[in-house]
């Protein structure tokens, strides 16, 4: 199995509050020039937690942790290798865990005294009635639906290598930015469609930098930047020949002009930092077995969203908040080429 260099080929493109949908591990392989014009990767696999941009969604969201995705990648070549082509990702995201938003909790007694003096109760009536009916009235019931992403490519690479750039489109539906788009951004609709560039460099061998642009023109609206650089090494095998790869990634995430204030929602800015460490190994030529690891923080924007929470603050439940200030992500993904 002739490998020059293990490139991660798509990004994950499925958001918490802004999501992007999972991706298809596939791995840029040297091959000869008869190559077929069309070829693909299938992919399943399993997270430790609910991620998206960089987020990773607390607990109580979800009413649980983890999740299982599956994608299936499809490419053409338009006949000159390594110069245009076209690609199309379909991804599935399944919570293993609950589908209500904080699972609907009871409203803390307060509330519910506020909720009642609105209606046109009286002080001493509306506590009457908060005492008959703490921990029996709910704040809200929202749904978080399996999330489905359809994301299409057009593809450069110049024959030198030194430089890519994708431009495409990005389509969600459900997940986390379902219930933005849904349920707090009052569109009747979980979707949101996006328009994408993401031009890549890679000065060496070992190194890749990039930055993807997005905006958001439904659903939601406004800009997405999400800057990366990956450190690429053999750690079994050679670069000519690899076994087992190592790839070290460290990103962030930045929204401009996409969330607002009656959201409930994130400040826009920095939206979260993480470093992300993956071992492909190359079980066979077209099987990847790639377990992984991620160390993610809370950026701004997500601490914004954490203390503005209205289920946090109607419930009266401290634990009652989007994103973990910080948080461990383990993976594991199998890959088939073909």
């Amino acid at each position: 199995m002739k490998i020059k260099t293990a490139l991660l080929a798509a990004a994950l493109a499925v958001p918490a509050f802004a999501t992007t949908a999972p991706a298809v591990n596939t791995y840029k392989a040297e091959v000869p020039a008869s190559v077929k014009r069309v070829s693909g990767a299938l992919q399943v696999g399993y997270a430790t937690n609910y991620t998206g941009r960089g987020y990773v969604v607390s607990h109580s969201v979800a009413q649980g942790d983890s999740v299982l995705n599956s994608a299936l990648k499809l490419n053409y070549d338009f006949g000159k290798q390594d110069q245009w082509s076209a690609s199309i990702t379909l991804a599935y995201t399944i919570p293993t865990s609950g589908h209500t938003l904080y699972g609907n909790p009871n409203a803390s007694f307060n509330t519910i005294v506020g909720m009642a003096m609105k209606k046109g109760y009286s002080y001493d009536q509306a506590v009457q009635y908060a005492q008959a009916n703490v921990g029996k009235a709910k704040i809200k019931q929202l749904n978080i639906e399996n999330e489905f992403a359809v994301v299409s490519a057009l593809n450069y690479k110049p024959t030198s290598g030194l430089w890519s750039v994708s431009f495409g489109h990005d389509y969600i539906h459900g997940g986390l930015l379902g219930v933005m788009a849904k349920h707090y951004a009052k569109n009747g609709a979980s979707c949101v469609n996006e328009f994408f560039v993401h031009p890549e460099w890679n000065p060496y061998k070992w190194l890749s930098m990039g930055v993807k642009t997005s905006y958001s023109v439904s659903g939601l609206c406004g800009w997405w930047f999400e800057p990366t650089i990956t450190l690429k090494a053999p750690i079994v095998g050679t670069p000519e020949d690899i076994k087992v790869a190592g790839l070290l990634t460290f990103g962030m995430t930045v929204a401009a002009d996409y969330f607002d204030n009656g959201h409930y929602a994130c400040d826009n800015g920095t939206q979260a930092f993480y470093i992300k460490f993956q071992t492909p190994w190359f079980v066979k030529k077209n099987l990847i077995v790639t377990p992984g690891v991620s160390f993610n923080w809370a950026g701004p924007g997500a601490i914004a969203a954490n203390k503005c929470s209205e289920f946090r603050a109607y419930s009266g439940n401290y634990y009652n908040y989007p994103f973990r200030n910080f948080g461990v992500v383990g993976s594991l993904s199998v890959t088939y080429t073909f």
